[in-house]
Parts: C-alpha cells; sequence; structure tokens
C-alpha cells in the first residue's frame, strides 16, 4: 500500500509539473507573439562593444515603431549597417537629423551616422544571457525539439490520471456489491 500512495504522490507530482510547465510555455508563446505583433522584435548581442551595458549573448528587444525622431542621447538604438550588418550602440549625438552612436566599450564614435534609411529601432529590453536560446531556437533542430517538447507535454496533460481510474474501478465495484 506504501508503494502505491509513493507512485500516486509521483504521478500527482509529475502531474503538476506538466501542467505548470505547459502554462509556462503558454504564456512565453503568448508574450512572444504578442510583443512581435507589436513590433517588437528581438536581436542577439554577439559582439562585445556594448559591455557592460548589454553583454555578449543578451537578446536586446526592439521597438520597430519607436522613430528616429523620438530618439534621445543615451538611448540604445539598433541600425543596419551595409546590407547584412546589424548594430546596436548607444546614441551619444544629435545633430541635422543624423545620430551619431558609439558602442559603450569603444573608443571612438561610429564613423558612420545614423539616419532614417538604415535605422531599425530603439531598445526597450535586454535580457542577459539568453541568445544561446533564442538562436537556438531559430535552427531547425530547435524548432523540431520545440514542438516535440510542446507535442510531449500536451500528451502528457490530457494522460488520464490513476487516481481517476482507481476512484471509476471502485464505484463499478461498489455498484456490482449492491446488485
Amino acid at each position: 500500500m506504501k508503494t502505491q500512495k509513493a507512485l500516486s504522490f509521483g504521478a500527482d507530482v509529475a502531474k503538476k509539473t506538466v501542467s505548470v510547465l505547459m502554462t509556462l510555455v503558454i504564456v512565453l508563446a503568448a508574450l512572444l507573439t504578442g510583443l512581435y505583433i507589436f513590433g517588437i522584435r528581438p536581436y542577439v548581442v554577439r559582439t562585445g562593444s556594448m559591455e557592460p551595458a548589454i553583454p555578449v549573448g543578451s537578446v536586446c528587444f526592439v521597438n520597430e515603431n519607436t522613430g528616429l525622431d523620438e530618439v534621445k542621447v543615451g538611448d540604445v538604438i539598433s541600425f543596419r549597417k551595409g546590407a547584412e550588418m546589424l548594430v546596436t550602440h548607444r546614441v551619444v549625438k544629435i545633430e541635422d537629423g543624423k545620430y551619431t552612436t558609439k558602442g559603450d566599450a569603444n573608443n571612438t564614435n561610429d564613423a558612420e551616422p545614423v539616419t532614417e534609411e538604415n535605422y531599425i529601432g530603439r531598445t526597450v529590453t535586454v535580457l542577459p544571457g539568453m541568445g544561446g536560446f533564442f538562436e537556438f531556437l531559430h535552427t531547425t533542430r530547435g524548432k523540431v525539439s520545440a514542438g516535440l517538447l510542446i507535442g510531449g507535454l500536451l500528451l502528457l496533460s490530457f494522460a488520464p490520471s490513476k487516481k481517476k481510474e482507481n476512484t471509476k474501478k471502485e464505484a463499478e465495484d461498489h455498484g456490482q456489491e449492491k446488485a
């Protein structure tokens, strides 16, 4: 009987853990979807130019709806440098519609100013150390892993519990004894 109670307790703990994990997955998915809908995009920081404020491997959430005219000196913004490179640096000077930027860890200002043409948006928040996770989710392996995790959690959350089966069986047994 003690073994059965221990197993039942373990099953209850597992079921509650699955419920908590499913809730977290749903909340995270809803949050990221909401951010995406409102034009807030995650970008992974790959260099140390903004350290210590934004360490390598951080995720910057950039509001692409913030107009360049709303940016002030001291704001951290993201912009394109050439066709492929995305940069996130701090605004150090604004003059004639041109925004001079500099990485916090760099000794000199960036050579080219930011203008409307290459501006992406203003950083609204940073999650240090989460870049690897976000990069993994963008790989085929990461998408398959996330799908399998969600599918497995869904299956587990709908699995019948032993307690319900036992209660149902006991009720059937009692019904037969009365007849």
